[in-house]
């Protein structure tokens, strides 16, 4: 796992990124440089052998089983970390990932409900086969920001996937920014960087500062 930003103790946030399939903490890592932000411990774990799971997201979820439950304890481990024993809220940890990792980001935040205060999708949606039932009338993700991106030519993430995923996380209760680009291709574009950085800095200035103990 690599990190960067600010040490143990030193952090008024934290960020735990997950990259995408073939990817890298250190691509995270620069995505996190992009951001731009002050203040914040950024923690980006590895995928064994480049991969959180083996097939597509949109296959059945069995398929990508035990790989993807390895991934969301993985995932979870690392938030736990970034909450340093409690001196870090849930509300001060955003999980953000791209493309896999996305993916991945969404899967944690709904199974692991108020384990991080803000979700940050970059191009990714929520794994299963078209007709899964998230269960959406479930309000389990009251209190969670939630900016979700994607494009109208991806590939690999279907845009129709990405509204469907804003619409869940919306109806569990989550306070979710949709951004559609048009012809965008499968990367973090700039401009989705300076969305993201005003998202990011919206939540940071309504969740609960750190207070320092004596």
């Amino acid at each position: 796992m690599l990190e960067a930003g600010r040490p143990p103790g030193a952090a008024q946030f934290a960020g735990v990124l997950l990259h995408g399939r073939g990817g890298t903490p250190d691509a995270v890592i620069d995505l996190a440089a992009r951001l731009g932000l002050d203040g914040g411990r950024w923690l980006a774990p590895a995928a064994d052998a480049g991969s959180w799971y083996p097939n597509r997201f949109m296959e059945p979820v069995a398929s990508n089983e035990p790989s993807l439950s390895r991934a969301i304890e993985r995932c979870d481990a690392v938030v736990r970390g970034a909450a340093e024993g409690g001196r870090l809220s849930a509300g001060r940890i955003a999980v953000i990932g791209f493309s896999q990792g996305a993916c991945l980001a969404v899967e944690y935040a709904v199974r692991h409900p108020g384990r991080c205060g803000a979700l940050v999708v970059f191009t990714g949606g929520l794994i299963g086969p078209p007709g899964t039932d998230w269960q959406p009338a479930a309000r389990t993700l009251v209190g969670l920001r939630v900016l979700v991106t994607g494009s109208d030519v991806d590939e690999w993430v279907p845009a129709a996937r990405v509204r469907e995923t804003a619409q869940v996380l919306t109806a569990k209760g989550a306070d979710v920014q949709l951004r559609l680009y048009t012809r965008r291709a499968h990367v973090v574009s700039d401009d989705e960087i300076v969305e993201a950085r005003a998202f990011l800095e919206s939540w940071l200035a309504s969740s609960p500062r750190i207070v320092d103990q004596p």
